[in-house]
């Protein structure tokens, strides 16, 4: 397959006279010899990259401006990075496809980067220096990333339904979106949503003009449970209750799949509901994408790795949603933000070019846009004590350990939220907060919250 490169001479395509893989010897694609092939000159430092998403390309465009390398990069997806959250807006007809592609950028360095879509690794052997690729060809390195991401977690009990049925989703790839974009110019209109958290409620909202009616099956008792503690979430009800479009079924479970000519025609709940169904979006999670770490590299609940984002085999480095490290609290969590993804390939494209940068501390987020209004988590949320403030329908709790407080839950506008993110990821004092709020009178919850006299963990 051939490559695309990045470097100071092009911004994408091959150096005249170049072959797409920066040097690699002409064995055939098939050997399956673990030697592998190489993939950089005599001498040169050989780097894999495993994904192209935030981590991923923030590295290759580090490592294009350090010494000379032979980088490779891998790609699971025939096509160009691209945001994975907005996949609803895409699979709604909000968005085209490329809209929702990154920059890839062409930074003027010493490292050319040779770029392999649709090249998955099946396995990553991380004491032979070896990836074994999905058409058998092996690449061999001597130092590695892992930047694969997380995707749509498939309950057990759901995989033969994905399988077997025509109009079941999982939002994994932009294939994906535009399957169920097409479904729904197709004439689709009944859409059940398997899972209440983020891609869930996202997808809902992203259809809410599309004429569609949207039922959200939810086993556990509230919507964006890793989000929002329960009495927060409920804060969300009215704005939901004014989609007319939405139905929400918490509490229960699937009782089982009415299926006909090899498609899921009704979906019956334990309470003895009976959904119509044109599509089924299977959204009850996410998980890291390590399948193909080698088995002594453990990986349960994502990559761990310490501050340099190394992990425990030497000069096999990890960055974005697949990993799993301390946060600013002291909590490990995965990643999931993409700030944190873009900070952690920097710091590991540096070390691995030789540098010895340690990660600073950072926290987990999330943000779910309900039009007319934001829901989002900073930090954490599972302290010992709380304290809520509200300003006409801006909420905060902030989540507290004794004096400090480790995280905040918010509902309300977004720009009377804006500045309260800094607080937690910089540590600051309630007198450090003062300063950033100082004039803004946009930010209507600041005075309260500067009120009291809690430390910023």
């Amino acid at each position: 397959m051939a490559g695309r490169c990045w470097s100071k001479r092009t911004r994408c395509g091959r150096r005249p006279g170049s072959s797409g893989t920066s040097g690699r010897s002409g064995r055939r694609s098939g050997s399956r010899s673990l030697e592998g092939r190489g993939n950089g000159a005599a001498g040169m430092e050989r780097v894999l990259i495993v994904g192209n998403g935030y981590a991923g390309l923030q590295a290759a465009r580090t490592l294009a401006r350090e010494k000379a390398l032979s980088v490779t990069m891998v790609s699971a997806e025939d096509c160009p990075a691209y945001v994975p959250h907005l996949l609803p807006e895409l699979a709604a007809g909000r968005m085209e496809a490329g809209d929702l592609f990154l920059p890839r950028g062409g930074e003027a360095g010493a490292t050319e980067i040779a770029f392999r879509p649709g090249a998955r690794v099946k396995k990553l052997f991380a004491r032979k220096r070896a990836a074994l690729l999905s058409n058998d060809e092996t690449i061999a390195f001597d130092k590695a990333l892992v930047a694969t991401g997380a995707s749509p977690w498939i309950p057990e009990n759901l995989e033969p339904l994905l399988a077997q049925c025509g109009n079941v989703v999982a939002l994994k790839r932009l294939s994906d979106a535009i399957a169920l974009r097409n479904s729904l110019d197709g004439g689709a209109r009944d859409i059940v949503i398997i899972g209440a958290g983020r891609v869930g409620m996202l997808l809902a909202e992203a259809l809410k003009d599309r004429g569609a009616a949207v039922s959200i099956v939810e086993i556990g008792p509230r919507i964006l449970a890793t989000m929002l503690q329960q009495d927060v979430a409920e804060r969300l009800h009215p704005v939901l209750e004014k989609r007319r479009h939405l139905r929400l079924h918490t509490g229960t479970r699937i009782a089982r799949f009415g299926i006909d000519g090899g498609k899921v025609r009704e979906v019956h709940l334990a309470d003895g509901a009976a959904l119509p169904c044109d599509v089924v979006v299977i959204a009850a999670g996410v998980a890291p994408n390590t399948g193909f770490m080698e088995e002594t590299l453990p990986a349960a609940g994502g990559l761990a790795v310490d501050d340099r984002m190394e992990t425990a085999a030497p000069g096999i480095y990890a960055a974005g949603d697949v990993v799993f490290f301390e946060t600013v609290t002291g909590k490990k969590e995965p990643g999931q933000l993409v700030v944190n993804a873009r900070t952690q390939g920097e710091v590991a494209a540096r070390n691995i070019a030789g540098h010895n940068v340690a990660c600073p501390p950072m926290f987990t987020g999330n943000v779910v846009k309900l039009d007319p209004v934001i829901a989002a988590r900073i930090g954490d949320i599972d302290g010992t004590d709380h304290a809520d403030f509200t300003v006409q329908r801006d909420f905060v709790r902030a989540t507290r350990n004794g004096s400090t407080v480790t995280g905040l839950q918010m509902i309300g506008d977004p720009e009377s939220l804006r500045g309260l993110v800094p607080a937690v990821l910089k540590r600051f004092r309630p007198e450090d907060i003062a300063d950033l709020f100082r004039g803004r009178s946009d930010l209507g919850l600041a005075p309260l919250l500067l009120s009291r006299g809690y430390a910023w963990a």
